[in-house]
C-alpha cells in the first residue's frame, strides 16, 4: 500500500467495516479490520499536510475508539458462554 495509497482507499475500507459490522458480518469484518490497521500504519509522509487524509484518518480512528468496547465486551460475553458450555457438557450425555 505504498504511494497508490490514497485517503479515498481508506474511506472505502472505513465504510466497508461499518457495514459489516452493521449486518453482523464478523467474519468479513475480521479481515476488513487488519487491512485498515495496516494503512494505518503505513500513511504517506506528510499525511498530515492534506485536510483529506486528516479528516479520514479522524473518522476511522473516531470509529474504532467507539467500536473498541463494544467488541471487548462481545469477546467476554463469548468467553463466559464457551466456559459455561465447557462446564454444562459434564452432566450432558452423548
Amino acid at each position: 500500500m505504498a504511494a497508490a495509497s490514497s485517503p479515498e482507499q481508506l474511506q472505502q475500507l472505513h465504510q466497508q467495516l461499518q457495514q459489516q459490522i452493521a449486518d453482523s458480518e464478523f467474519e468479513s469484518a475480521s479481515e476488513t479490520l487488519p487491512k485498515i490497521l495496516t494503512f494505518l500504519e503505513q500513511l504517506p509522509d506528510g499525511w498530515t499536510d492534506s485536510n483529506d487524509w486528516v479528516q479520514v484518518v479522524a473518522e476511522v480512528d473516531d470509529y474504532l475508539n467507539a467500536l473498541q468496547p463494544e467488541l471487548e465486551q462481545t469477546r467476554d460475553e463469548t468467553s463466559a458462554a464457551v466456559t459455561k458450555i465447557g462446564k454444562s457438557k459434564k452432566g450432558v450425555k452423548a
